[in-house]
């Protein structure tokens, strides 16, 4: 056998070696995690100034886990100035298991949530909030048991 038959061999491996592997990935399940992940790529930049906004306090918001209650607080002058202010208990496990609350302008800024009322598991926190037509956001992984 000569040089140029082990050359068209070795170039035939090559092509078969491709092929196989570009057929293996047309079978792959490609979903997004996310289905509208482009309109939500163009908000973070505004994600990202709200969590430094947030940073930025003079006194940062603090949410504390207890046994029964998880207690947010904020800065009263903050708290009795702010709008569109929200609470998000996120549970990764099961939307059903989520919570969405208002949090209404306060002159003490506390607010309390009994854990009675929530399904046992892993919640993540989101607090949001604009003050000065500017957003604010925090978040904080708590567990309920």
């Amino acid at each position: 056998m000569g040089w140029g038959t082990k050359v068209i061999i070795a170039y035939a491996a090559g092509v078969c070696f491709i092929l196989f592997f570009v057929i293996k990935s047309m079978m792959l399940n490609t979903e997004m995690a996310e289905e509208d992940y482009y309109s939500k790529e163009l908000a973070y930049n505004t994600h990202i100034q709200s969590v430094a906004n947030a940073k930025n306090l003079a006194q940062p918001i603090s949410i504390t886990d207890s046994e029964t209650q998880v207690a947010i607080s904020i800065d009263s002058a903050t708290a009795a100035a702010m709008h569109k202010g929200q609470v998000h208990f996120y549970n990764p496990a099961s939307e059903k298991a989520d919570k969405k609350l208002a949090l209404n302008p306060s002159a003490s800024g506390k607010y309390v949530f009994e854990k009675s009322s929530f399904v046992k598991g892993k919640y993540i926190v989101r607090v949001s909030f604009e003050l000065n037509n500017a957003p604010y956001y925090t978040e904080q992984v708590i567990f309920i048991q």
